[in-house]
């Protein structure tokens, strides 16, 4: 391989195993699984924000989607995100690779490699959390702002990195981790208002949680129900420390537990280790990462080695429920094993004589410990029901999805489940099931509105009692069925029931009577869009600080100056 070569593979290589994973993702179609749910059109609404009784679990994710699919279309923005996830990862890395200066180009590959190909990339996108992988991905460029900010660089590249990791609740919480104690390790940085700009960009989960403490307590048993999981690698610690542990075990890779792959990750494991030793020595820094890595394996383990006391305080401390499923908060520590395993790899070459084929088989070594992966590993592409579209326009107000479960598994997708994606396609509001069942056992959920939909309509199927005035109180005027979903029919259960649309897969009842106003409350609507404001306008800032440097940069170039003249 010439040395030509070997500057360019460090950003090629992430493309190509971009490509790799995504490639069968690309055709026509929606690549929709449990919690990814992307629909054509996602209305711009007031409920996307959080102002609603439901707690706000896609907050601001879905306001993102809504805003960005008015361009795009929500068939190509699916395409973006799932090509996105691994392509900042993968460059991510390389480029913090450079600014750390730890070896070359082919142990910069090989760190690379282990961080977008993993078991917690694998199992978190068959798992459809595309908004936390984002953020995930942003953690390099995290890291890389952070140090930069350190040595008294600009501040934008750390808020920006940190409103990716802002997507979802449990980013936020890791990247204001990371960051934080990046920036506040033996401080150098004259300045931390940055860590608070970071704060103000996650403002609208944060105050959107904190508008509804009054029931943001968590079912104990959920504690667990989402404990990370043993995968055949003699307990639950080492399954961790090899990046897996997913609650769900439907969407572990098959080849997991396999012997050669259990050879191979605990293989990686070593070196990561022995090479997160050898930089700790030379970087009292990396001893932040080292710091962030442990919390968040400490949290993966709270489900298994504490899981009564953490289910109490689940049940009483409101919040405390974005801690339950741990294992979602391992990027640190994939990052750190990631870099390991690149600075022992660098170690090792400086002393082997083939060091071109030993480094072209540790850039491998990931990718052979878990084949799976490739072709998206698991992930497929369908169509929506054609009669969606017209049944979208038979609902003229608040409605409710039927049967009122948060999963199922349509014939459409390939029996896969899915979350229900009828409150996300229908441009009317609805009442949310925010019930889930795991393992045979179901936990309850937060939201009111949706706990007495779901009692009257269990009711009505146990006692045949009519759910109509318990719907109508809660703002519900219209039933959208999934008729392959099974179940009992409405008809049957509510007199008065008025058809206005039946199609294949889906039928639209108007419920007999008027449905109540159901107003957001002022006060809540009032401190949720002020969170939003203080987080639009930071973001906005960096962004226009971003694109003034850009400008300055070209005019003094255009001058015939080199900005690093000044």
């Amino acid at each position: 391989m010439s040395e030509r070569a070997l500057r360019v593979l460090p950003w090629l290589w992430p493309v190509l195993l971009t490509l790799l994973i995504t490639a069968p993702l690309l055709a026509p179609g929606y690549v929709v699984g449990y919690d990814m749910v992307f629909v054509p059109d996602l209305t711009v609404r007031l409920d996307l924000f959080g102002v609603t009784t439901a707690m706000p679990r896609a907050v601001p994710s879905d306001v993102l989607v809504a805003v960005l699919d008015e361009f795009t279309g929500g068939q190509l923005l699916n395409k973006v995100v799932l090509v996105a996830i691994p392509l900042l990862s993968g460059l991510g890395l390389t480029a913090l690779w450079r600014e750390l200066r730890l070896g070359g180009a082919l142990t910069g590959a090989a760190a690379a490699t282990l961080y977008m190909w993993n078991p917690f990339v694998a199992e978190r996108l068959r798992l459809g959390a595309w908004a936390l992988l984002l953020g995930y991905a942003a953690l390099p460029w995290l890291v890389r702002s952070a140090l930069r900010l350190r040595r008294g660089a600009g501040w934008p590249g750390f808020v920006l990195a940190s409103a990716g990791c802002a997507l979802t609740a449990s980013g936020g919480i890791t990247g204001l981790l990371v960051g934080g104690l990046l920036l506040l390790w033996r401080p150098r940085v004259k300045s931390l208002w940055p860590l608070g700009a970071a704060v103000l960009l996650n403002a609208p989960w944060l105050m959107a949680g904190l508008a509804h403490t009054g029931n943001a307590t968590t079912d104990p048993d959920s504690v667990t129900s989402f404990a990370a999981r043993n995968e055949g690698y003699g307990g639950v610690l080492p399954t961790l420390l090899t990046l897996g542990g997913i609650w769900n075990a439907d969407v572990v890779p098959g080849n997991r537990g396999d012997l050669l792959p259990i050879i191979f990750a605990f293989v990686m494991l070593v070196v990561s280790v022995i090479g997160v030793v050898l930089r700790w020595r030379q970087d009292p820094v990396a001893g932040a990462l080292v710091v962030a890595a442990v919390i968040t394996l400490l949290l993966g383990l709270a489900g298994v080695v504490a899981s009564g006391a953490f289910a109490q305080v689940v049940a009483h401390v409101p919040g405390a429920g974005l801690f339950r499923d741990g294992q979602r908060y391992l990027g640190p520590l994939a990052l750190l094993e990631s870099i390991g395993f690149g600075v022992a790899l660098a170690v090792a070459l400086e002393h082997v004589r083939l060091y071109r084929v030993v480094g072209l088989t540790a850039m491998l070594l990931p990718i052979a410990a878990l084949p799976a992966l490739s072709g998206g590993g698991g992930l497929k592409v369908a169509q929506y029901p054609a009669d969606w579209e017209q049944a979208q326009q038979a609902v003229a107000g608040r409605f409710v999805p039927w049967p009122f479960e948060s999963y199922r598994a349509p014939s459409w997708n390939g029996r896969r489940p899915l979350l229900d994606p009828m409150p996300r396609y229908f441009v009317q509001p609805s009442v949310v099931p925010d019930e889930l069942i795991v393992g045979g056992h179901r936990l309850a959920g937060e939201d009111p509105s949706a706990r007495e939909v779901a009692t009257a309509i269990r009711s009505a199927v146990r006692d045949k009692t009519d759910p109509t005035p318990a719907l109508l109180r809660q703002g519900v005027g219209w039933l959208v069925v999934d008729r392959e979903a099974g179940g009992p029919t409405p008809p049957s259960l509510m007199p008065g029931l008025t058809e206005e649309f039946s199609g294949p897969t889906v039928t639209v009842y108007r419920l007999a009577g008027t449905p109540a106003p159901r107003p957001h409350a002022l006060w809540r609507t009032i401190v949720v869009l002020a969170a939003w404001a203080a987080a639009a306008m930071t973001l906005i800032a960096a962004l226009v600080s971003v694109v003034r440097r850009c400008y300055s940069s070209v005019h003094l170039t255009g001058r015939g100056h080199s900005s690093w003249e000044h």
